[in-house]
């Protein structure tokens, strides 16, 4: 691999070449102090420049009136037209009797080649176990117009990955984890760089019992689904931002009393022992698979077999099938603030768990929300139906103004919010005052669930024919309608649901174009059907803000009714955009039929062609796995 270098030594001279040039040339500038700069200066016996030579004595007045041309016949230069008995160097157009270095324009033998410096060998590959390292010596070698010869005086660098390089060039491994090291190579500003692959294999030893490892590794191994272990957790494809912290990785099933977890990404594998059916990473493990391993999937692989106390009881049975994991280089910070009822808490995703969040009065479960764009001013419910409250997070216990209506939605400045009722219909008001600004015609039908969109130009809504209320959106299409300014206009349909659907809790990802929804069906009730609020059938779609196609987000819906609801989005994407939901489903098996906070990959690219852009959801960090917790809502982490 070779970076940008720097300019040849030639090139960098340039500028004062140009500028001697330009004194030699002229003849008007009186005030130079340069012998020769008039004949008159070399007539006048005085020494003009100060270098102790006078008139004709001086080469500045070489050729001027009557001083004679200057000719130099010793064995190291000349300068003129006519003489080239040097036999080694000069600098006219006709002679090139060097074999090496002249400064003419046709044969210009003192820029620097291409690649000035060569760090050898350019790429190398070592094998290490925990706690041993390994070693390669590194050379290199400079052409500066002579021909590659070795170098002395190199700086070495250790420019990614780990380990550390002498002032000789031996590169010796760190003993904790492998990956694609880069040694760099520097002398004069030129640089190149060496490439050492380092395979990594480690154990941890979690049994209780030294002689496990060994005895694992020299038992035989038999592929097997039906003795196999299963991984529950993270789910199989998952994708998860890289900043979470490492996951708690759950088994279940398998014919035995021990297990070997094999975890691999590119150049590191680590086996855990352990009588245990989970095992948590610790840090350095998961940044040697993680961000020190250029790759960014992580295998896990289960083996378990009987362990008597001094040996393995048969073989140790597998699946054959690695789960795999993608741990993105993208890290989502901030804080997620959610409903775990009866009391509102928040999630610092830079910290390690949840904490309450102290605002006054607070009793709707979902209708807490913010503007992508203006993410610290948010709306919450804090009489449950039908009253709004607008706060600054960084001041959370002061109301800034306050309104009739629920499930608000906030425009991308926080001087405009739109609310529902609870009988369904739209309001626009002074977010800052809390004074209504008139009704939102929406003549398709009875509207609930707006949201603004971050660039401050759409409204998107449910539209009902079966009625919309702060806890029933029935039969229900989303519905679109464009800002102008002052009111709203140009009402469109943006997704039609299907035959017993209804389509409700929209929300805008933040570039503003794509909504993520809700689609369910109506389920039986003791007053009648429930068609939205804490559906069980609740899944989520995705919907381009032009109105092409609704997208079903088959993989993070997952199988069977979950009770998918409230999907809301990071406020900032990476290779993904990243959207969290409330999910009844399993957490391994630390949690079931509890609803907890889940976040899925979206890949817009593959949204863009129409098919399910979405990863099966990972668990989000730091909340409580009693609790039930739902509406998760994505703000900057504050006090920063």
């Amino acid at each position: 691999m070779r970076t940008m270098r720097t300019p040849s030594l030639f090139l960098l001279l340039l500028p004062l070449l140009f500028a001697c040039n330009q004194r030699l040339g002229d003849d008007d500038d009186q005030n130079d102090p340069w012998e020769g700069d008039g004949a008159a200066e070399c007539t006048d016996g005085v020494d003009n420049d100060g270098d102790g030579d006078t008139d004709c004595d001086d080469e500045g007045c070489a050729g001027q009136g009557s001083c004679p041309e200057i000719d130099d016949d010793d064995a190291a230069d000349d300068d003129d037209a006519a003489d080239d008995d040097d036999g080694a160097d000069d600098d006219d157009a006709a002679d090139d009797d060097d074999g090496a270095d002249d400064d003419d324009a046709a044969d210009d033998d003192d820029t620097a080649p291409g690649d000035p410096v060569s760090c050898s060998p350019s790429s190398s590959a070592v094998s290490i176990t925990s706690g041993n390292t390994a070693q390669v010596q590194l050379s290199a070698e400079m052409n500066l117009g002579t021909g590659w010869e070795p170098a002395d005086q190199i700086s070495w660098s250790v420019a990614q990955g780990g380990g550390t390089v002498s002032a000789s060039g031996l590169y010796t491994t760190p003993s904790t984890h492998g990956g694609l090291t880069i040694v760099q190579a520097w002398r004069l500003g030129r640089t190149d760089e060496c490439e050492i692959e380092i395979a990594f294999t480690g154990d941890v030893n979690e049994s209780g019992d030294p002689d496990v490892p060994s005895e694992a590794d020299s038992t035989t191994t038999t592929v097997s689904p039906s003795c196999a272990a299963t991984v529950v957790y993270p789910l199989h494809d998952s994708a998860m931002p890289g900043s979470f912290n490492p996951p708690l990785i759950q088994w279940a099933g398998g014919n035995g009393n021990m297990h070997r977890l094999t975890l691999s990404s590119t150049f590191n594998t680590f086996n855990v022992y352990t009588a245990s059916d989970e095992y948590q990473p610790t840090e350095e493990m998961w940044n040697a698979l993680t961000f020190l391993d250029p790759g960014t999937e992580i295998e896990m692989t289960i083996a378990t077999g009987n362990w008597t106390g001094n040996t393995f009881s048969g073989s140790l049975c597998t699946s054959g099938i690695a789960s795999t994991t993608e741990v993105t280089d993208f890290s989502i910070n901030g804080l997620v603030i959610y409903w775990a009822p009866p009391i509102t808490k928040q999630i610092d995703l830079d910290a390690t768990g949840n904490s309450l969040v102290s605002l006054p009065g607070f009793i709707c479960h979902g209708c807490h929300n913010v503007n992508l764009n203006n993410p610290t001013r948010m709306s919450y419910g804090p009489d449950f139906p039908g009253t709004t409250n607008i706060i600054d997070l960084a001041n959370p216990g002061t109301v800034i103004a306050s309104m009739s209506g629920d499930y608000a939605a906030l425009n991308e400045d926080g001087t405009r919010v739109v609310a529902g009722s609870l009988f369904g219909g739209l309001t626009l008001f002074n977010a800052q005052t809390g004074a209504s600004m008139g009704t939102v015609s929406t003549p398709a039908g009875s509207a609930t669930h707006p949201t603004w969109s971050p660039d401050g130009t759409t409204l998107v809504y449910s539209s009902c024919d079966g009625g919309a209320s702060a806890l029933g959106a029935a039969d229900c299409d989303l519905y679109k309608q464009t800002w102008n300014g002052s009111g709203f206009s140009n009402e469109t349909l943006l997704a039609a649901s299907g035959s017993n659907e209804t389509y409700y809790y929209p929300t805008f990802s933040p570039d503003s174009e794509w909504i993520a929804f809700n689609r369910a069906s109506p389920v039986p009730t003791e007053d009648g059907q429930n068609w939205s609020n804490d559906n069980p059938t609740a899944d989520m779609m995705l919907v381009h803000v032009s109105g092409t196609p609704a997208i079903e987000l088959v993989n993070a819906n997952g199988t069977g009714d979950l009770t998918n609801s409230w999907p809301r989005w990071a406020p900032s994407t990476g290779d993904f955009g990243w959207l969290a939901v409330a999910s009844r489903r399993s957490y391994g098996h630390q949690t079931d039929d509890i609803s907890q906070l889940w976040v899925t990959a979206i890949d817009f690219n593959v949204a863009s062609s129409g098919t399910d852009p979405s990863r099966p959801p990972v668990w989000l960090p730091g909340q409580s796995i009693t609790e039930g917790n739902h509406t998760p809502t994505w703000v900057p982490r504050l006090g920063n």
